[in-house]
């Protein structure tokens, strides 16, 4: 019963303090912090996906890492070419793919 209600104070609080600003026109949160905020967004997309791309089966394993990193780059790559976020994910899921079946169809996985 205490490990919950550790649990259920610990997310009120939480939330207090995150909606406080939101709620509240004179509260501001610190300059410090305001330069920070841009930065969460990327922080939070590479913590979620870089242990996908490194272990894809939450098990690192090369014949399974190495489609996955490599697909990464080409999304990138694409991307940052042709400035489509569709062609950079159509064409990183092609590349994955094909990775895919060559490793399969090569014995290695």
């Amino acid at each position: 019963m205490g490990d919950l209600l550790a649990i259920v104070l610990s997310g009120v609080v939480t939330y207090v303090t995150r909606v406080i600003f939101l709620i509240s026109k004179r509260l501001r949160p610190p300059q410090r912090t305001l330069r920070y905020l841009p930065l969460v967004g990327p922080a939070v997309l590479g913590a979620i996906a870089v242990p996908g791309i490194l272990a894809p089966r939450e098990v690192f394993s090369l014949p399974e890492t190495i489609p996955a990193v490599v697909a990464a780059l080409v999304t990138f790559a694409l991307f940052r070419w042709t400035k489509q976020i569709v062609v950079g994910l159509v064409g990183g899921l092609l590349v994955w793919w094909g990775l895919l079946w060559a490793v399969a169809a090569l014995g290695w996985a």
